[in-house]
């Protein structure tokens, strides 16, 4: 799998960038504050992700490290998805939040966990994994680490039925009917004009939808 490059430099000046200018603010991230600044904010009411990868944070480029801070409304769920070029180590701040992991190597096994806070939990690169807040009154908050400045996302909904693959072919491929892939494409949809759900709320997946999804994950590493 893709990793970051060994670099000859202690850290990576940008693209027509003068080291005589140098200074601290270059070394850091404020990106996060608003993750804790929550004494005025109202409580969320959807999943949301903030990074601090190469893309946010330039001083990252070939660290091999980056960050991520989620947030989960109650009933919320991060969508299975794999990192290709790292693995995550997640702390909850704030919990509890159910987390689980797709084995590759054991015909696809899934391992599960509620975590409470403190607790941290490592998604091994590239396997597929998924955390949900099963709360129903409740926000939960982690921090994730990564072993890559630039790890990558790749979201199974999103990539299966947000992609423009043929309805056939996911027809096969799930063992399911139409109906089935027509349900889970509406679920990829951005929200309508004049829609109150917000688009972070609108991509989440049903419960059934997850499950389909961990199912074809499992019979996919089973099957190669």
């Amino acid at each position: 799998m893709a990793g970051d490059p060994d670099i000859l430099t202690d850290y990576v000046i940008p693209a027509n960038g003068n080291p005589m200018n140098i200074t601290g603010d270059f070394f850091t991230f404020t990106g996060f504050r608003k993750v804790f600044n929550t004494s005025s904010a109202p409580e969320p009411n959807s999943f949301t992700v903030t990074k601090a990868t190469h893309a946010e944070f330039p001083a990252l480029l070939g660290q091999s490290v980056s960050y991520a801070a989620l947030v989960f409304g109650a009933g919320t769920v991060n969508p299975p998805h794999i990192h290709p070029r790292a693995s995550e180590l997640l702390v909850v701040v704030q919990g509890p939040l159910l987390v689980g992991l797709v084995d590759a190597a054991r015909n696809g096994t899934v391992y599960t966990q509620t975590l409470q806070t403190g607790d941290m939990f490592v998604f091994p690169k590239g396997m597929v994994h998924f955390q949900f807040n099963n709360g129903t009154d409740v926000v939960a908050r982690a921090f994730s680490a990564f072993g890559s400045a630039t790890p990558g996302t790749i979201s199974l909904p999103a990539a299966l039925f947000g992609s423009g693959i043929d309805d056939t072919i996911l027809d096969k491929s799930m063992h399911t009917d139409q109906a089935t892939v027509d349900q889970l494409k509406q679920d990829q949809a951005p929200p309508s004009p004049g829609s109150s759900s917000s688009a972070a709320a609108a991509l989440l997946p049903s419960r059934w939808a997850i499950t389909l999804l961990l199912c074809f994950a499992a019979s996919y590493y089973f099957y190669f």
